[in-house]
């Protein structure tokens, strides 16, 4: 579950640039981190690095056993490996929030796991152009997504991909300037229609419409200047964040704020009836190849509950990380993207679940970090 924005364009972000970023909401057990991708680097499977973050629910260590994540599979799953947001050395990224559509009654085609359009996405595409016509060649994609690309030339897209299809939302350039904002359903004319009916956004108790309309108000007020600083400070809004989210009928326990601290109001976090809130927030800036990463809760405001699980180790910042061009950028990764040559893939780590930061993460240090809280 996520909230995501972006722009693009003279007169709506302070250089021209292309911006994509959002939130990262989920029960609190699941916990991203960062690590860079490299796979073969020369011949046939030759194909773009790229640095991101990827989810994972964290069964081991004493918080974890304390909440029962040991004895529960988890409430949904991820695939190891998938990055959930990310950029190229190419200077494509995109981020994602999962859409929440009615249960399908059968699909167009056979569906294509969105994990794997988002590493051949990585792998072998460029541009935004480049990637929309990779992902419009699913005629289903399951689960679905709306989902935000950006490229170094100022391209910035909305696409929606589910069971019905794939949509293309909005699209803008640096002769097209624009701002999207997203929340988990879908917007686009052809499948609004196919929203589950919690998930509508003129639903008034669940968080998507309270949330896109904060989201477009803050990025309107912002718009002619806005760059890393003026999105972080959207992404630390706490509107809304006084209601109640027992009630919400998209998931319980989630709050309706952008940053968002949704709690059950427990001492201890139950795996069995987790709360949901903001475990990460990302923004990518292609035109540097950048991304602005921080763990936890950016605002910098200390946990409430103990069901808050691992908030306690917020950064309260963003820290800023980089993959530079390469040869294999420069020339482009016309081949394929080829599965069976993973074996060949190297993965750097460069974060952990519970937050620290690790030496090997120096060689993609971008500086200077940014004060997610606008300070």
């Amino acid at each position: 579950m996520c909230f995501l924005i972006g722009a693009t364009g003279p007169g709506v972000t302070s250089t021209g640039e292309a911006l994509i970023g959002g939130v990262s909401d989920d029960p609190y057990l699941f916990r991203t981190f960062v690590r860079a991708h490299y796979g073969p680097r020369a011949g046939k499977a030759a194909c773009f690095a790229h640095l991101g973050s990827e989810l994972r629910y964290v069964t081991e260590g004493p918080e974890a056993e304390a909440a029962g994540a040991v004895q529960l599979a988890p409430p949904f799953e991820v695939e190891p490996g998938q990055p959930s947001r990310a950029i190229n050395e190419a200077g494509l990224a995109f981020t994602c929030a999962l859409a929440i559509e009615r249960e399908p009654t059968g699909f167009n085609g056979a569906p294509i796991p969105f994990a794997s359009l988002s590493r051949r996405m990585m792998a072998e595409c460029g541009t935004v152009d480049e990637a929309i016509a990779l992902i419009s060649t699913a005629a289903a994609v399951v689960p679905a997504f709306s989902v935000l690309l950006a490229d170094a030339a100022g391209g910035l897209a909305q696409v929606e991909v589910g069971a019905y299809g794939v949509a293309v939302h909005r699209r803008y350039s640096k002769d097209n300037p624009g701002i999207i904002v997203a929340v988990n359903c879908y917007q686009s004319d052809s499948f609004c229609a196919f929203n589950k009916a919690e998930a509508r956004l003129e639903q008034d108790e669940n968080n998507n419409g309270v949330r896109l309309r904060r989201g477009w108000g803050m990025a309107e007020q912002r718009r002619g200047r806005l760059d890393v600083r003026g999105l972080a400070e959207i992404l630390s809004d706490h509107a809304n964040g006084d209601r109640e989210c027992e009630t919400n009928p998209l998931i319980k326990w989630w709050g309706h704020s952008i940053c968002n601290h949704g709690t059950c109001g427990r001492a201890e976090y139950s795996a069995a009836s987790p709360p949901w809130g903001t475990v990460s927030w990302e923004i990518m800036q292609p035109s540097k190849r950048a991304f602005h990463y921080c763990y936890g809760w950016p605002c910098g405001k200390a946990p409430e509950h103990g069901d808050q699980l691992f908030q306690v180790g917020s950064w309260g910042r963003f820290e800023a990380f980089v993959l530079p061009p390469s040869t294999v950028a420069e020339s482009n990764a016309t081949e394929a993207f080829q599965p069976e040559a993973e074996e060949a893939a190297k993965v750097v780590i460069c974060t952990t679940v519970e937050g620290a930061i690790l030496p090997e993460v120096e060689p993609f240090r971008f500086r200077p970090a940014v004060s997610a809280a606008g300070a």
